[in-house]
């Protein structure tokens, strides 16, 4: 069982999961990021991953993660996967994906 999977999913909150060494991981210097771009931490899960690092999963009280991973990359943190009712990467993704299916059956 992954700690993105023990943790419940809410309409009111997006999920980051990333991955560090354990002599990067520090949960204050996690929660300082998030928080300082208005993104409140509302757990905070850690277990190992493979090739010595720890995987964290953050659920945060926003619904755009975007922010949070901006400033958590920022800090040098790895940015496994992110999701959210309104994640702007995602939305964006997705309409570049649109826009390149419509021009490619012209």
């Amino acid at each position: 069982m992954t700690a993105q999977t023990s943790i419940i999913l809410r309409d009111d909150c997006s999920l980051i999961r990333l991955q560090c060494r354990p002599d990067d991981y520090s949960a204050s210097i996690l929660t300082h990021a998030c928080e300082d771009v208005g993104a409140p931490v509302v757990d905070l899960l850690t277990c190992p991953a493979d090739d010595s690092y720890i995987s964290v999963t953050m659920r945060l009280r926003c619904d755009d993660p975007s922010a949070a991973v901006g400033n958590l990359e920022r800090y040098g943190y790895e940015v496994i996967e992110a999701s959210g009712n309104n994640y702007t990467h995602a939305m964006v993704a997705a309409e570049r994906i649109l826009e390149l299916q419509t021009m490619l059956n012209v």
